[in-house]
C-alpha cells in the first residue's frame, strides 16, 4: 500500500467552501452579501468559511470605496 506524500485540496474542503469557490471562479469578486444571495446560505456561514479558506490562501479579500461616507465595500476574490 502506498502512502499519499500530499493532500489534494479538493478533499480537504468542505462542500460549502468548494461552492464558494466554484461561485467566486463564475461570477467574479463579491461582496458577502452577494454570496448569501447566490449561494442562498446563512450569512455567518458564507463569512467563517470565507476566512478558513483565506487562511489557506485560495481566496483574499479587499475593498473598494465608491466615493461615499461610511465603509468601502468589502469583496472577496478566488487567488487560484
Amino acid at each position: 500500500m502506498m502512502i499519499k506524500d500530499y493532500f489534494e485540496p479538493k478533499e480537504l474542503m468542505t462542500p460549502i467552501q468548494n461552492n464558494l469557490i466554484k461561485t467566486l471562479q463564475q461570477i467574479g469578486p463579491s461582496t458577502r452579501r452577494d454570496l448569501v444571495n447566490y449561494l442562498k446560505t446563512p450569512r455567518t456561514t458564507i463569512y467563517d468559511n470565507l476566512l478558513k479558506l483565506q487562511k489557506r490562501k485560495v481566496v483574499e479579500k479587499f475593498t473598494r470605496s465608491n466615493g461615499n461616507r461610511g465603509r468601502p465595500l468589502v469583496f472577496w476574490k478566488f487567488t487560484g
